[in-house]
């Protein structure tokens, strides 16, 4: 047969062309079955890809859960605006970026490179229960904008909380680990797949599939199994990692890393047992910065947490070199703890040591700054059986030291803890006393021209009648409205009160000028010259008929952040006046540049002008510089005749005191007003002080 073929050459072209054929056809064939192949390794590939970016997307949604619940937690803790506005910022951002890769997850994303899911099973994972990804997820963030949301109760957002944290707990975590291995069995289910097409085609490409065996899928599998290991070990350390933050966040200051006040009630509590055992003492520090808060205004929160950052390391090696430990208690609060100090010589010296150290000043950024501590002490057992009495007592030996000025130690005494709880009794009553009618009211006190006895205007004093214990001193309560920042509310109510008497007054033909005490605190908000103006205008009374008076001391300690206030009242009409003045420390440069006409001696000088020559001269010395300045001089507190005639004698111009009149109410003044003059040189006032 071979031969005739081989003879016949037409039969031999029809030979070799279907053999021809059939190569090139087997050819095709093969490469048709090599490229499906192909098709299918790189499709397994591309799918193992994008396998691993959705479990690792899948495990960042597991942290930002954690995390959402974490800031949740420090929300409802943060007490300040400060310390709540970098949280709130921090707490939205989570949940968009939990919202943004959920939503990839589910419809795919371009941007993440995450494909659309065509699995019927991850699908309904999503969709359908028993997990429905998806209304959990959407739960979830409905819980966590609830958690935040001020328009409800403060019951519905706890409750939103503790839903919010079974949710990140259990439903968020079993759900997204549903879909993971919902992902890594659809995967497996496309390599069986690839393997059941290579047994089909074993018999025509054997060579050809020993080949990609060996060289393709063995290395794949490998590389599969080795990702397979890499993303449950991740998912580990994830896990691991948040449980370790969370660890940290609880028991740590995020911002200096020392123990924070959870963590320093356990060290204390600890101290104590073995001070039990040593029969030893344990103290206990609080050390609170003073006017820390102008640090932060002044120079901004970032200088601010320098600054805290290198006052945490100063007290960690003061108190570790002591065999103590120290914790961040609050913003601008510290605390230390130490075993009990053989001599109460050595104690005295470590707190020398530690005001000194704090005393040292910073440098940063080319910016010197200087502050100083309160620091109060407390002692076990004597001061308290246990850890948060201990850090009660010692806070409040602080807070008697800021009272007297701060920069001194303090230690705690029984009479500290009625003296507190006093103090915070009354700040809660006269929050009630503002939203009440009756309690608060203004008495006036005539200010009187020491040349003829005319009464040039009156000044407004605030009382307080408390309904239990009556007339209350405002030595007393206006210091607690300082500290609790209630001034404003009582300042804004002052003024309110004095212009609607002042244009009462002015019906009745009676034109004084009104003197109206106003808090720093009401000029460093901003708006006092637009509201007081806006009244004034709305009344259809003359600025000049006003007068703005603020104490000396608080001018001068914030002197650039208010002189655009001062001026801009001025410009409008207002009068200004200095108060207390000479109890402050204001430079001649200073008062120059002030836009203040009027300069009240301090009613501490008045009273020792006769008996201490020094304040005499202190009192003409004042009168002087004001009138060469071209600024009127009233003098406070004058009781008497003599000390009536010796400021006439040294130029004073106006005076006010019991020896015109007590405050009264305005009822019991409109006489005196009417009258528009007192008669010198008379006591007017001697059955009024009986």
């Amino acid at each position: 047969m071979h031969e005739r073929i081989y003879k016949d050459s037409a039969r031999l072209r029809q030979y070799w062309l279907r053999g021809t054929l059939t190569y090139v056809l087997a050819l095709i064939i093969i490469a048709l079955l090599a490229l499906l192949s192909h098709y299918l390794v790189q499709s397994i590939v591309d799918e193992q890809e994008a396998t691993a970016r959705v479990v690792n997307l899948a495990g960042r949604q597991r942290m930002l859960s954690q995390r959402i619940t974490l800031y949740a937690g420090e929300l409802r803790e943060a007490s300040s605006s400060e310390l709540r506005e970098p949280l709130t910022a921090e707490y939205f951002d989570a949940m968009s970026t939990m919202s943004t890769m959920h939503y990839a997850l589910m419809n795919g994303s371009n941007v993440l490179n995450i494909p659309m899911p065509t699995s019927d099973k991850i699908q309904q994972i999503f969709s359908q229960p028993p997990v429905d990804l998806h209304k959990k997820v959407v739960n979830f963030l409905s819980l966590a904008e609830s958690v935040t949301d001020e328009t409800l109760t403060t019951e519905l957002r706890n409750d939103a909380y503790q839903q919010l944290k079974v949710a990140a707990h259990s439903d968020i975590l079993q759900s997204l680990d549903t879909l993971v291995f919902q992902f890594q069995a659809d995967s497996e289910s496309a390599i069986k797949q690839l393997q059941q097409f290579n047994r089909f085609s074993l018999g025509g490409l054997l060579l050809t599939l020993f080949l990609e065996a060996f060289f393709i899928f063995r290395p794949l599998l490998l590389s599969l199994h080795r990702r397979e290991k890499e993303y449950l070990t991740l998912l580990q350390d994830m896990d691991d990692e948040i449980a370790e933050k969370i660890q940290f966040q609880t028991f740590n200051d995020p911002l200096t890393e020392l123990p924070n006040r959870v963590a320093l009630l356990e060290k204390i509590k600890t101290y104590i047992d073995i001070a039990q055992q040593n029969k030893n003492h344990v103290i206990v520090i609080s050390i609170g910065l003073d006017r820390f808060k102008d640090v932060n205004d002044s120079l901004g929160h970032d200088l601010g947490d320098l600054l805290l950052l290198e006052l945490a390391e100063r007290l960690r090696d003061i108190a570790t070199s002591h065999r103590g430990v120290v914790a961040r208690v609050a913003g601008d609060e510290f605390a230390i703890v130490l075993e009990q100090v053989d001599e109460q010589l050595e104690l005295v010296q470590f707190m020398r040591q530690l005001s000194q150290s704090i005393a040292v000043p910073f440098e940063q950024d080319n910016t010197t700054v200087q502050v100083t501590a309160s620091l109060g002490l407390a002692f076990y057992a004597d001061d308290g059986a246990d850890a948060r009495s201990l850090l009660m007592h010692a806070n409040q030996a602080m807070r008697s030291a800021k009272d007297e000025g701060g920069n001194c130690f303090r230690f705690f005494q029984s009479v500290m803890t009625s003296k507190m709880t006093r103090r915070i009794k009354l700040e809660q009553e006269l929050r009630q006393a503002l939203n009440s009618s009756g309690q608060l009211m203004l008495f006036f006190q005539p200010k009187v021209a020491l040349a003829s006895g005319q009464v040039t205007g009156v000044e407004a004093l605030l009382r307080w009648h408390h309904p239990e214990e009556g007339m209350l001193s405002p030595v007393e309560f206006i210091p607690i409205a300082e500290d609790s920042g209630l001034i404003q509310e009582l300042g804004d109510w002052v003024i309110v009160q004095s212009l609607w008497q002042l244009r009462e007054w002015q019906r009745q033909d009676i034109f004084v000028e009104m003197a109206i005490n106003v808090s720093v605190k009401q000029l460093l908000r901003g708006n006092l010259s637009d509201r007081i103006t806006s009244l004034v205008e709305q009344m259809e009374i003359e600025p000049r008929y006003v007068q703005l008076e603020v104490t000396e001391s608080h001018i001068m300690d914030n002197m650039n952040r208010i002189m655009q206030q001062l001026q801009t009242l001025a410009k409008a009409g207002f009068s200004l006046a200095i108060d207390d003045f000479g109890t402050g420390h204001s430079s001649l440069a200073r008062l120059r540049d002030l836009p203040f006409k009027v300069l009240k001696i301090d009613r501490s000088f008045v009273s020792n002008a006769l008996k201490e020559s020094k304040d005499q001269q202190l009192v003409a010395a004042i009168i002087d510089i004001g009138h060469s300045m071209n600024k009127s001089v009233i003098a406070e507190g004058i009781e008497t005749i003599e000390q009536q005639l010796l400021l006439q004698s040294l130029g004073c111009d106006e005076g006010q005191g019991y020896l015109y009149s007590r405050p009264r109410p305005a009822k019991q003044l409109l006489g005196l007003l009417q009258q528009g003059k007192i008669e010198l040189n008379v006591d007017v006032s001697a059955n009024d002080r009986g």
